[in-house]
Protein backbone atom coordinates (compact mmCIF):
# COMPACT_ATOMS: atom_id res chain seq x y z
CA UNK A 1 0.00 0.00 0.00
CA UNK A 2 1.10 3.37 -0.66
CA UNK A 3 2.13 6.12 2.30
CA UNK A 4 -1.41 7.67 0.88
CA UNK A 5 -3.85 4.55 1.18
CA UNK A 6 -6.56 4.64 3.84
CA UNK A 7 -7.36 1.50 5.47
CA UNK A 8 -11.01 0.74 5.90
CA UNK A 9 -12.44 0.54 9.53
CA UNK A 10 -12.74 -3.07 8.50
CA UNK A 11 -8.89 -3.97 8.46
CA UNK A 12 -7.97 -1.32 11.36
CA UNK A 13 -7.48 -1.92 15.02
CA UNK A 14 -9.51 1.06 17.20
CA UNK A 15 -8.25 1.59 20.73
CA UNK A 16 -10.51 2.96 22.79
CA UNK A 17 -8.44 4.87 24.93
CA UNK A 18 -10.84 7.07 26.97
CA UNK A 19 -8.63 8.35 29.68
CA UNK A 20 -5.50 9.75 28.13
CA UNK A 21 -2.77 11.76 30.26
CA UNK A 22 0.34 13.52 29.35
CA UNK A 23 3.08 11.29 31.10
CA UNK A 24 6.08 13.15 33.32
CA UNK A 25 9.31 11.39 34.25
CA UNK A 26 11.34 13.49 36.69
CA UNK A 27 14.47 11.05 36.84
CA UNK A 28 16.53 11.46 39.91
CA UNK A 29 20.11 11.76 40.55
CA UNK A 30 22.13 8.43 40.17
CA UNK A 31 21.76 6.09 43.28
CA UNK A 32 19.23 8.17 44.91
CA UNK A 33 15.28 7.02 45.91
CA UNK A 34 12.43 8.95 46.83
CA UNK A 35 13.06 9.85 50.59
CA UNK A 36 9.16 11.51 51.25
CA UNK A 37 9.94 14.66 53.04
CA UNK A 38 13.20 15.74 51.59
CA UNK A 39 13.70 17.95 48.62
CA UNK A 40 14.54 16.57 45.54
CA UNK A 41 16.42 18.01 42.18
CA UNK A 42 15.66 16.28 39.02
CA UNK A 43 18.44 14.65 37.57
CA UNK A 44 16.80 14.81 33.98
CA UNK A 45 12.90 15.43 33.14
CA UNK A 46 11.06 14.04 29.82
CA UNK A 47 7.68 14.33 28.84
CA UNK A 48 5.58 11.94 26.86
CA UNK A 49 2.42 9.72 26.44
CA UNK A 50 0.18 8.35 29.29
CA UNK A 51 -2.95 6.22 29.13
CA UNK A 52 -3.87 2.75 28.62
CA UNK A 53 -5.28 2.95 25.21
CA UNK A 54 -2.53 5.78 24.43
CA UNK A 55 0.23 2.86 25.20
CA UNK A 56 -1.05 0.34 23.34
CA UNK A 57 -1.27 2.63 20.48
CA UNK A 58 2.49 3.94 21.37
CA UNK A 59 3.64 -0.86 21.28
CA UNK A 60 1.78 -1.22 18.36
CA UNK A 61 3.68 1.42 16.43
CA UNK A 62 6.76 -0.03 18.04
CA UNK A 63 5.66 -3.61 15.86
CA UNK A 64 4.76 -1.14 12.98
CA UNK A 65 8.11 0.22 13.31
CA UNK A 66 10.01 -3.09 12.60
CA UNK A 67 9.55 -2.92 8.92
CA UNK A 68 8.97 0.41 6.48
CA UNK A 69 5.44 -0.14 6.15
CA UNK A 70 2.68 2.37 5.52
CA UNK A 71 0.68 2.55 9.06
CA UNK A 72 -2.12 4.79 7.59
CA UNK A 73 -5.46 3.96 9.28
CA UNK A 74 -4.05 0.81 10.68
CA UNK A 75 -4.38 1.41 14.58
CA UNK A 76 -7.20 4.33 15.71
CA UNK A 77 -7.50 5.70 18.93
CA UNK A 78 -10.59 6.43 20.39
CA UNK A 79 -10.04 9.30 22.80
CA UNK A 80 -10.63 12.59 24.30
CA UNK A 81 -7.72 14.87 24.78
CA UNK A 82 -8.38 17.88 26.20
CA UNK A 83 -7.46 21.29 25.24
CA UNK A 84 -4.05 22.99 25.95
CA UNK A 85 -0.66 22.48 26.12
CA UNK A 86 -1.00 19.03 27.65
CA UNK A 87 -3.07 18.04 25.22
CA UNK A 88 -1.26 19.67 22.52
CA UNK A 89 2.14 17.62 23.40
CA UNK A 90 0.34 14.12 23.43
CA UNK A 91 -1.43 14.64 19.94
CA UNK A 92 1.45 15.90 18.37
CA UNK A 93 3.54 12.62 19.80
CA UNK A 94 1.15 10.14 18.99
CA UNK A 95 0.39 11.70 15.43
CA UNK A 96 4.14 13.14 15.11
CA UNK A 97 6.43 10.41 16.43
CA UNK A 98 4.31 7.50 16.62
CA UNK A 99 2.49 7.88 13.48
CA UNK A 100 -1.16 7.16 14.50
CA UNK A 101 -4.30 8.60 13.27
CA UNK A 102 -6.17 11.20 15.26
CA UNK A 103 -9.06 10.47 12.96
CA UNK A 104 -10.90 9.46 16.24
CA UNK A 105 -9.77 11.63 18.72
CA UNK A 106 -12.33 14.20 20.63
CA UNK A 107 -10.56 17.57 22.19
CA UNK A 108 -12.70 17.59 25.07
CA UNK A 109 -12.68 21.32 26.71
CA UNK A 110 -11.06 19.78 30.28
CA UNK A 111 -8.19 19.74 30.36
CA UNK A 112 -5.58 16.61 30.03
CA UNK A 113 -4.61 14.92 33.77
CA UNK A 114 -1.00 14.76 34.01
CA UNK A 115 0.88 11.25 35.45
CA UNK A 116 4.30 12.23 37.02
CA UNK A 117 6.62 9.08 37.37
CA UNK A 118 9.25 9.90 39.67
CA UNK A 119 11.98 7.14 39.07
CA UNK A 120 15.05 6.49 41.51
CA UNK A 121 17.08 4.00 41.72
CA UNK A 122 15.83 1.08 41.93
CA UNK A 123 12.24 1.86 41.96
CA UNK A 124 9.66 4.37 40.58
CA UNK A 125 7.03 6.23 41.92
CA UNK A 126 3.78 7.12 40.32
CA UNK A 127 1.53 10.00 40.77
CA UNK A 128 -2.12 10.46 38.94
CA UNK A 129 -4.18 13.39 38.65
CA UNK A 130 -7.70 12.90 38.63
CA UNK A 131 -9.32 13.59 34.97
CA UNK A 132 -11.43 16.27 34.07
CA UNK A 133 -15.51 15.81 33.07
CA UNK A 134 -16.24 14.41 29.45
CA UNK A 135 -19.61 16.28 28.31
CA UNK A 136 -22.39 14.47 26.53
CA UNK A 137 -21.97 16.61 23.60
CA UNK A 138 -18.37 15.18 23.38
CA UNK A 139 -19.46 11.61 23.89
CA UNK A 140 -21.85 12.14 21.17
CA UNK A 141 -19.06 13.81 19.09
CA UNK A 142 -17.24 10.36 19.35
CA UNK A 143 -19.88 8.27 18.81
CA UNK A 144 -20.78 10.19 15.29
CA UNK A 145 -17.13 9.72 14.25
CA UNK A 146 -17.50 6.30 14.75
CA UNK A 147 -20.25 5.91 13.06
CA UNK A 148 -18.98 7.71 10.11
CA UNK A 149 -15.77 5.41 9.79
CA UNK A 150 -18.08 2.36 10.04
CA UNK A 151 -20.33 3.46 7.09
CA UNK A 152 -17.83 4.41 4.41
CA UNK A 153 -14.97 1.12 5.92
CA UNK A 154 -17.69 -1.64 7.67
CA UNK A 155 -17.05 -3.49 11.30
CA UNK A 156 -13.63 -2.93 12.76
CA UNK A 157 -11.34 -5.60 12.28
CA UNK A 158 -10.04 -5.90 16.21
CA UNK A 159 -11.18 -3.64 19.31
CA UNK A 160 -9.26 -2.96 22.03
CA UNK A 161 -10.91 -1.20 25.09
CA UNK A 162 -8.59 -0.31 27.74
CA UNK A 163 -8.81 1.00 31.00
CA UNK A 164 -10.78 3.64 33.55
CA UNK A 165 -13.16 6.28 31.93
CA UNK A 166 -12.92 9.81 32.78
CA UNK A 167 -15.84 12.00 35.01
CA UNK A 168 -18.83 12.16 32.67
CA UNK A 169 -19.04 8.41 30.83
CA UNK A 170 -21.78 6.41 31.86
CA UNK A 171 -21.01 2.68 32.95
CA UNK A 172 -22.19 1.79 29.61
CA UNK A 173 -19.82 3.72 27.25
CA UNK A 174 -17.84 0.91 26.12
CA UNK A 175 -21.26 -1.11 25.59
CA UNK A 176 -22.32 1.98 23.62
CA UNK A 177 -19.34 2.25 21.27
CA UNK A 178 -18.45 -1.38 20.58
CA UNK A 179 -22.28 -1.53 19.73
CA UNK A 180 -21.34 0.58 16.56
CA UNK A 181 -17.99 -0.66 15.83
CA UNK A 182 -17.97 -4.88 16.33
CA UNK A 183 -19.29 -7.11 14.34
CA UNK A 184 -19.27 -10.74 14.05
CA UNK A 185 -15.94 -10.74 12.31
CA UNK A 186 -14.19 -8.59 15.07
CA UNK A 187 -11.53 -9.29 17.52
CA UNK A 188 -11.80 -7.86 20.86
CA UNK A 189 -9.47 -7.47 23.28
CA UNK A 190 -10.85 -6.08 26.56
CA UNK A 191 -8.61 -4.83 29.40
CA UNK A 192 -10.74 -3.23 31.63
CA UNK A 193 -13.47 -4.23 34.38
CA UNK A 194 -15.53 -0.75 34.46
CA UNK A 195 -19.35 -1.35 32.95
CA UNK A 196 -17.87 -5.30 32.36
CA UNK A 197 -21.79 -6.05 32.69
CA UNK A 198 -23.18 -4.57 29.79
CA UNK A 199 -20.22 -4.80 27.86
CA UNK A 200 -20.55 -8.47 27.85
CA UNK A 201 -23.91 -7.99 26.88
CA UNK A 202 -23.55 -6.23 23.80
CA UNK A 203 -21.04 -8.30 22.61
CA UNK A 204 -23.12 -11.35 23.41
CA UNK A 205 -25.52 -9.92 20.59
CA UNK A 206 -22.40 -8.94 18.43
CA UNK A 207 -21.37 -12.45 18.34
CA UNK A 208 -25.09 -14.12 18.12
CA UNK A 209 -24.19 -15.50 14.48
CA UNK A 210 -23.91 -18.83 13.79
CA UNK A 211 -21.35 -18.18 10.86
CA UNK A 212 -19.07 -15.62 12.84
CA UNK A 213 -15.53 -15.28 12.68
CA UNK A 214 -14.97 -12.87 15.27
CA UNK A 215 -14.32 -13.19 19.29
CA UNK A 216 -13.54 -11.58 22.33
CA UNK A 217 -11.22 -12.27 25.02
CA UNK A 218 -10.69 -10.48 28.36
CA UNK A 219 -7.32 -9.74 29.85
CA UNK A 220 -6.93 -9.46 33.64
CA UNK A 221 -4.30 -10.65 35.99
CA UNK A 222 -5.34 -13.38 38.65
CA UNK A 223 -6.01 -10.62 41.41
CA UNK A 224 -8.02 -8.97 39.69
CA UNK A 225 -10.06 -12.08 38.34
CA UNK A 226 -9.65 -13.47 42.25
CA UNK A 227 -11.57 -10.09 43.55
CA UNK A 228 -14.09 -10.19 40.79
CA UNK A 229 -15.16 -13.77 42.05
CA UNK A 230 -15.25 -12.36 45.56
CA UNK A 231 -11.79 -13.61 46.67
CA UNK A 232 -8.41 -12.38 48.17
CA UNK A 233 -5.17 -12.96 46.22
CA UNK A 234 -2.05 -10.85 47.18
CA UNK A 235 -0.18 -10.39 44.32
CA UNK A 236 3.08 -10.70 45.27
CA UNK A 237 1.80 -14.55 45.26
CA UNK A 238 1.72 -16.92 42.55
CA UNK A 239 -2.19 -18.23 41.95
CA UNK A 240 -2.69 -21.87 42.48
CA UNK A 241 -4.37 -23.98 39.86
CA UNK A 242 -7.37 -24.26 42.76
CA UNK A 243 -7.68 -20.69 43.00
CA UNK A 244 -7.79 -20.14 39.20
CA UNK A 245 -10.66 -22.64 38.75
CA UNK A 246 -12.31 -21.39 41.55
CA UNK A 247 -12.15 -17.77 40.54
CA UNK A 248 -13.25 -18.48 37.02
CA UNK A 249 -16.01 -20.42 38.10
CA UNK A 250 -16.91 -17.61 40.05
CA UNK A 251 -16.51 -14.70 37.25
CA UNK A 252 -18.71 -16.97 35.37
CA UNK A 253 -21.57 -17.15 38.05
CA UNK A 254 -21.15 -13.38 38.39
CA UNK A 255 -21.35 -12.28 34.55
CA UNK A 256 -24.23 -14.41 33.30
CA UNK A 257 -23.16 -13.29 29.89
CA UNK A 258 -19.75 -14.32 29.76
CA UNK A 259 -19.80 -17.48 28.49
CA UNK A 260 -21.86 -16.53 25.08
CA UNK A 261 -19.47 -13.27 24.97
CA UNK A 262 -15.96 -14.17 25.62
CA UNK A 263 -14.16 -16.83 24.14
CA UNK A 264 -11.19 -16.65 26.91
CA UNK A 265 -9.49 -15.28 29.96
CA UNK A 266 -5.89 -14.30 28.85
CA UNK A 267 -4.22 -14.32 32.70
CA UNK A 268 -1.16 -12.54 33.76
CA UNK A 269 0.36 -13.35 37.04
CA UNK A 270 3.24 -10.73 36.95
CA UNK A 271 6.54 -12.32 37.29
CA UNK A 272 5.08 -15.93 37.37
CA UNK A 273 3.88 -17.83 34.66
CA UNK A 274 0.22 -16.57 32.30
CA UNK A 275 -2.60 -18.85 31.91
CA UNK A 276 -4.92 -18.60 28.99
CA UNK A 277 -8.40 -20.32 30.41
CA UNK A 278 -11.10 -21.16 27.66
CA UNK A 279 -14.42 -20.09 28.00
CA UNK A 280 -17.02 -22.86 28.23
CA UNK A 281 -19.76 -22.35 26.01
CA UNK A 282 -22.37 -25.51 26.71
CA UNK A 283 -23.54 -25.35 30.40
CA UNK A 284 -22.71 -28.48 31.09
CA UNK A 285 -19.15 -28.23 31.31
CA UNK A 286 -19.62 -25.14 33.57
CA UNK A 287 -17.16 -26.64 35.94
CA UNK A 288 -14.68 -27.99 33.19
CA UNK A 289 -11.79 -25.37 31.90
CA UNK A 290 -9.12 -26.22 30.10
CA UNK A 291 -5.87 -24.19 30.94
CA UNK A 292 -3.06 -23.54 29.52
CA UNK A 293 0.18 -22.01 31.30
CA UNK A 294 2.17 -19.98 29.75
CA UNK A 295 6.18 -20.11 30.54
CA UNK A 296 7.17 -16.62 32.91
CA UNK A 297 9.74 -14.45 31.24
CA UNK A 298 12.14 -14.02 33.82
CA UNK A 299 14.40 -10.64 32.91
CA UNK A 300 15.84 -10.33 35.83
CA UNK A 301 16.31 -12.71 38.99
CA UNK A 302 16.05 -16.48 37.87
CA UNK A 303 17.31 -15.16 34.21
CA UNK A 304 15.65 -17.60 32.42
CA UNK A 305 16.77 -15.26 29.34
CA UNK A 306 19.63 -13.51 30.91
CA UNK A 307 20.26 -9.98 29.75
CA UNK A 308 22.05 -7.31 30.48
CA UNK A 309 20.11 -4.54 31.59
CA UNK A 310 21.54 -1.38 32.49
CA UNK A 311 21.95 0.04 35.75
CA UNK A 312 20.19 -2.95 36.86
CA UNK A 313 16.40 -1.52 36.99
CA UNK A 314 13.54 -2.37 35.28
CA UNK A 315 10.78 -0.19 34.04
CA UNK A 316 7.15 -1.97 34.81
CA UNK A 317 4.86 1.07 33.98
CA UNK A 318 2.80 0.26 30.67
CA UNK A 319 4.17 -3.23 30.46
CA UNK A 320 0.17 -4.86 31.01
CA UNK A 321 -0.86 -2.69 28.01
CA UNK A 322 2.27 -3.13 25.84
CA UNK A 323 0.85 -7.20 26.90
CA UNK A 324 -2.42 -6.33 25.14
CA UNK A 325 -0.95 -5.04 22.31
CA UNK A 326 0.94 -7.51 21.62
CA UNK A 327 -1.66 -10.18 21.96
CA UNK A 328 -4.21 -8.45 20.17
CA UNK A 329 -2.05 -7.18 17.59
CA UNK A 330 -0.78 -11.24 17.11
CA UNK A 331 -4.23 -12.31 17.34
CA UNK A 332 -5.48 -10.08 13.83
CA UNK A 333 -1.92 -11.59 12.04
CA UNK A 334 -2.94 -15.39 13.22
CA UNK A 335 -6.89 -14.77 12.31
CA UNK A 336 -5.66 -13.63 9.50
CA UNK A 337 -2.60 -15.70 8.54
CA UNK A 338 -1.14 -14.69 4.82
CA UNK A 339 -0.94 -17.87 2.62
CA UNK A 340 2.05 -19.56 1.17
CA UNK A 341 2.85 -16.73 -1.87
CA UNK A 342 0.92 -14.11 0.22
CA UNK A 343 3.56 -11.38 0.81
CA UNK A 344 1.18 -8.38 2.61
CA UNK A 345 -0.81 -8.37 5.25
CA UNK A 346 -3.16 -5.74 6.49
CA UNK A 347 -2.15 -5.47 10.15
CA UNK A 348 -0.42 -4.23 12.29
CA UNK A 349 2.83 -7.01 12.66
CA UNK A 350 5.30 -6.81 10.18
CA UNK A 351 6.40 -9.50 7.96
CA UNK A 352 9.16 -10.37 10.14
CA UNK A 353 7.50 -10.76 13.44
CA UNK A 354 4.23 -12.76 11.49
CA UNK A 355 6.86 -15.60 10.18
CA UNK A 356 7.89 -15.98 13.85
CA UNK A 357 4.48 -16.21 15.33
CA UNK A 358 3.58 -18.57 12.16
CA UNK A 359 6.83 -21.00 12.98
CA UNK A 360 6.19 -20.61 16.88
CA UNK A 361 2.27 -21.50 16.42
CA UNK A 362 2.87 -24.50 13.88
CA UNK A 363 5.95 -26.26 16.48
CA UNK A 364 3.05 -25.31 19.27
CA UNK A 365 -0.27 -27.10 17.13
CA UNK A 366 2.20 -30.36 16.35
CA UNK A 367 3.21 -30.90 20.24
CA UNK A 368 -0.03 -30.14 21.53
CA UNK A 369 -3.43 -31.81 22.06
CA UNK A 370 -5.54 -28.62 21.74
CA UNK A 371 -7.48 -27.69 18.54
CA UNK A 372 -6.31 -25.18 16.21
CA UNK A 373 -7.93 -21.61 17.43
CA UNK A 374 -6.74 -22.50 21.13
CA UNK A 375 -3.16 -22.79 19.69
CA UNK A 376 -3.26 -19.70 18.28
CA UNK A 377 -4.85 -17.92 20.78
CA UNK A 378 -1.93 -19.16 23.41
CA UNK A 379 0.71 -17.97 20.51
CA UNK A 380 -1.03 -14.57 20.46
CA UNK A 381 -1.29 -14.30 24.22
CA UNK A 382 2.60 -15.55 24.95
CA UNK A 383 3.93 -13.04 22.23
CA UNK A 384 2.06 -10.14 23.72
CA UNK A 385 3.75 -11.41 27.13
CA UNK A 386 6.84 -11.19 25.40
CA UNK A 387 6.37 -7.52 24.19
CA UNK A 388 5.22 -6.93 27.78
CA UNK A 389 8.42 -8.13 29.34
CA UNK A 390 10.79 -6.44 26.54
CA UNK A 391 8.99 -2.82 27.56
CA UNK A 392 10.40 -3.56 31.02
CA UNK A 393 13.74 -2.74 29.74
CA UNK A 394 13.08 0.61 28.34
CA UNK A 395 12.26 3.66 30.35
CA UNK A 396 9.54 4.65 28.46
CA UNK A 397 5.80 3.58 28.66
CA UNK A 398 5.20 0.52 26.28
CA UNK A 399 8.00 1.54 24.64
CA UNK A 400 10.28 -1.88 23.77
CA UNK A 401 12.56 -3.26 21.20
CA UNK A 402 10.95 -5.66 18.62
CA UNK A 403 13.97 -7.98 18.78
CA UNK A 404 13.86 -8.32 22.75
CA UNK A 405 10.49 -9.10 22.33
CA UNK A 406 10.98 -11.85 19.50
CA UNK A 407 13.70 -13.15 21.33
CA UNK A 408 11.99 -14.45 24.39
CA UNK A 409 8.58 -14.85 22.52
CA UNK A 410 11.69 -17.83 20.21
CA UNK A 411 12.93 -19.45 23.36
CA UNK A 412 9.84 -19.40 25.22
CA UNK A 413 9.06 -23.37 26.04
CA UNK A 414 5.78 -24.85 24.51
CA UNK A 415 2.43 -24.56 27.03
CA UNK A 416 1.24 -26.46 29.47
CA UNK A 417 -2.06 -27.60 29.45
CA UNK A 418 -3.47 -28.13 33.00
Amino acid sequence: MSATTTHALSTSIVVVGLNAALQKRFILPPNTNLEPGNVHRAHKSETGVGGKGQDVGVAMSCLMSKEKQSRDDKVLLAQFLGQGPEGDAVSGALRLRRGLSDKLTVRNAASLRTCTTIVGKDCATELVETSGEVTEQELEQLGKKIESLVSDGGKASGVCIMGSMPPGCGDDTYASLSEKMVGKDTLVLIDSVIGLDSLLKTLKTCFESDDREGGAVLKLNAAELCKLAGADKSEAEKVTIEELTAATRGFLSKYECASSALDYLCVTDGKFPGYLVEVPKDSTEEDKFNLIQLPATEIKGGMLFPIEIKGGMLFPIGAGDTVAAGTLAAWQYLHHEPQTGEDNFFGVVPKQVGSVLSAVKSKWLSDASSDERTIKMATSFAFGLSCGSASCLQQENSVFNVDDALRYFSDMDSPMIQ
